[in-house]
């Protein structure tokens, strides 16, 4: 006999239609929520497939809450398909997410509810209220696998910490499944019943499964509130024109370094050569054009730890945490190389763009930023005062008459020489 006809509190608090209407009530109210979030973000496309899902998932619950008052053909046929098409569409709605696309995806998302029907095509299986059970936990084991596999590739490139606590959930409900299948397979059901089964393991595994649902969908918005916060803290830090960083980013990141490790550390000034010339020769456009390419080439040439931004109009810079003068003396000549190097087309012919560098060692300095910042625009002057197109590198010289406390020492007492 079932729990629930044994217990009559069972039978009262485990009520299986019950059960299925809260659900499905709660269901509702997740698939409200996506399409209201989904108002404020348009271009998050996988939120109004994951609303879909959760809508007709509400109605196959309402379906099979309701069997022995609807026709069978809409409460076990009709209920299950919807459930399995909203299981697909979780999974089409992930793969949306993770920026995957596929000429076939909207079929193999709708595959499953196919698969259910051609299953429900086989009048002697699909009589087994057990068989059917089987396929239907089969196939929803079948998606959440998928959404679990792609999730977890996805990690390594967007590590978003509701991606973790996705996966747990699925792990979680496909031992929920297996744990449903090997229950029916120890004590199955009467094969021919055509009324809702009961008792309180299948009210537990209904309770768990509503929970995972639920839980899905708060992680499902959590992964775009994630996602929406680091970009707009990337927006924030990140130069609009160029794609490096900004001068905000680039002083937490040296100021941090500084508080930790302020014995090494080189900061290297750049400064494109007459670019104000060139805006108003070639016009402004072709100027942002000679910042892009720069960009590119200070990107490409930055090793890695190190940060480069755009601090400025035509200013950039770059901070390498582990170098010293001579080995950032090379990387910027190279750089200054590349940049002769390069021609920027124009309507009427070709330009060649130029930089001028000054770098300052934190072992020739110390590691107050501001003087550290200092002795670089030092040696960027004296780069361009020496005929522009070069790197010079800030060298300390001892003043010949103190005329000042030495914690009020003039940058002008500083001199710095072009390698």
């Amino acid at each position: 006999m079932a729990d629930a006809e044994k217990d009559p509190f069972v039978s009262t608090l485990l009520y299986i239609p019950s059960l299925l209407i809260a659900a499905a009530v709660t269901v509702a109210c997740v698939s409200v929520g996506h399409i209201m979030i989904w108002r404020g973000t348009r271009n998050e496309t996988s939120i109004p497939l994951w609303g879909a899902a959760y809508g007709l998932c509400t109605c196959a619950m309402i379906m099979v809450g309701l069997r022995g008052s609807i026709p069978y053909f809409l409460s076990i046929v009709v209920s299950n398909a919807l459930l399995l098409v909203a299981v697909g569409l979780l999974w089409l709605g992930y793969r949306r997410f993770i920026g995957k696309t596929a000429r076939h995806d909207l079929l193999l998302a709708l595959l499953g509810g196919l698969v259910w029907l051609g299953f429900a095509c086989d009048r002697q299986f699909f009589a087994d209220i057990n068989t059917r059970t089987h396929v239907v936990s089969a196939i929803q084991s079948v998606y959440l696998f998928a959404v679990a596999v792609d999730l977890i590739n996805h990690k390594r490139k967007e590590p978003l910490p509701a991606l973790s606590l996705t996966v747990a959930a699925i792990a979680v409900q496909q031992l929920l499944l297996i744990v449903r299948t090997v229950h029916l397979l120890i004590t199955p059901l009467d094969a021919s019943t055509a009324t809702l089964p009961s008792g309180t393991p299948i009210a537990l595994t209904l309770i768990g499964s509503v929970g995972f649902v639920v839980f899905l969908g708060l992680m499902q918005l959590a992964l775009v509130g994630q996602r929406s916060e680091k970009r707009y803290r990337v927006a924030a830090e990140t130069d609009g024109l160029t794609g490096l960083a900004n001068r905000r980013r680039f002083l937490g990141e040296v100021l941090s370094h500084l508080n930790d490790n302020p014995d090494h550390g080189t900061l290297v000034l750049f400064d494109l050569d007459y670019f104000k010339r060139i805006n108003d020769t070639h016009g402004h456009l072709t100027g942002d054009r000679a910042l892009v390419e720069f960009a590119r080439i200070l990107a490409k040439a930055t090793p890695d730890g190190a940060i480069a931004a755009r601090i400025g109009g035509e200013e950039f810079a770059l901070f390498l945490p582990d170098g010293d003068a001579t080995k950032a003396a090379a990387l910027a000549d190279g750089i200054r190389q590349l940049t002769h190097a390069f021609e920027l087309g124009t309507d009427s012919d070709s330009l060649r763009v130029t930089v001028s560098v000054g770098l300052a060692d934190i072992a020739e300095v110390g590691s107050d930023y501001e003087m550290l910042h200092g002795a670089a625009d030092v040696a960027l002057y004296e780069a361009k005062r020496e005929g522009r197109d070069r790197v010079a590198v800030y060298r300390w010289e001892p003043p010949q008459r103190q005329t000042a406390a030495p914690s009020q020492l003039d940058l002008g007492q500083f001199a710095s020489s072009p390698v």
